[in-house]
This record gives C-alpha cells, structure tokens and sequence, in this order.
C-alpha cells in the first residue's frame, strides 16, 4: 500500500498585499520595476531606511534676516532693512509663479526695491518701468511682493506706507 501525502509548498505565512499604485495630493503614482522615487521640495526633504520612509519639513515659513548693507534679495525671505540700501531682486531665470519677499523698513532712512532686468514693480496702480524701482524712507513700511512670469511682474500682496514706484 503507498502513502500519498499532502504536499504544502508554503514555506510561511502569507506576505500582506503590496500597494500597486499610491495616492498622493497631486496625482497617482506607480512604481516602476518595483521602485517608487520619494523626492523632497522646497522646504521639505526625504530619507528612507528598511522599511521606514521620512519626509520632513524642513521651513514651515519664511526665513528672515537683518540686512544693514544693499543685498540680492532671494525668494521666500523677508527683510529687516535697517539703514540706507539696495535689495535687489532675483533675476527671472528660475522664478516661479507665486515667489515672495517681503522687505520691512526699519530705518528712516531710504530703502531702494530694485527689479532685475525686465522686470517690473507693481505697488497700487502704480507700476515700475523695466528695471525700476520701488522706495520708501518710512519707517515701519512693508512691501510684500509677488512675482508673476507672464508679465515679469513682481505684483504687491500688501505695502503699508508710502512707496514712490518709478
């Protein structure tokens, strides 16, 4: 007489399922032979270990600094002017819609928002020539810029004080 057996093949219990696709804010993604790429942003930065993925943010807000000298203004910043100077603001190359600065007068002294080459500024209905130029000696002025790349335009979000747009 033979014995016939039940034959098992698993070796141990079954794996979870494994996600095919993943939802994010802004779409779906799908790995491609087995991959999935996790990329940081501004502001924002990943790491991954085993098993575990980590995203981080890195700036919830503006960064801001004093400035006692003229400077190259750069974007998601803001300023404390405190004398006499020139912020220059970013060349248009690599500027997206929605860039901001924000320049804070504390000084009664004059501070020149100066737009790079082909650019504009917008305060009110005033408008710069290309190349201009925003200034205000008022202590406690604010100039909340927003670029714009169709019109190369950095538009105004808020000013409080008196700017003179040439």
């Amino acid at each position: 007489m033979s014995q016939a057996g039940q034959i098992n093949s698993a070796s141990g219990p079954v794996p979870p399922e494994v996600p095919l696709q993943f939802t994010t804010d802004s779409g779906i993604a799908v790995p491609a032979a087995n991959n999935l790429n996790v990329f940081g942003g501004i502001g924002a930065t990943t790491s991954g270990s085993g098993s575990t993925l980590t995203i981080t943010v890195t700036n919830e807000g503006f960064s801001w600094s004093e400035q006692n000298g003229s400077f190259a203004a750069a974007v998601q910043n803001g300023y404390f002017c405190n004398a006499l100077l020139t912020a220059t603001l970013p060349a248009s190359g690599g500027l997206v819609i929605g860039n901001t600065i924000i320049i804070y007068v504390d000084t009664p002294q004059v501070v020149t928002v100066q737009a790079n080459t082909g650019q504009s500024i917008q305060v009110g209905s005033n408008i710069s020539v290309p190349g201009g130029v925003a200034t205000s000696n008022t202590q406690g002025a604010i100039l909340e810029l927003i670029y714009k790349p169709s019109d190369s335009t950095w538009h105004t979000q808020s000013s409080l004080g008196v700017w003179a747009v040439t």
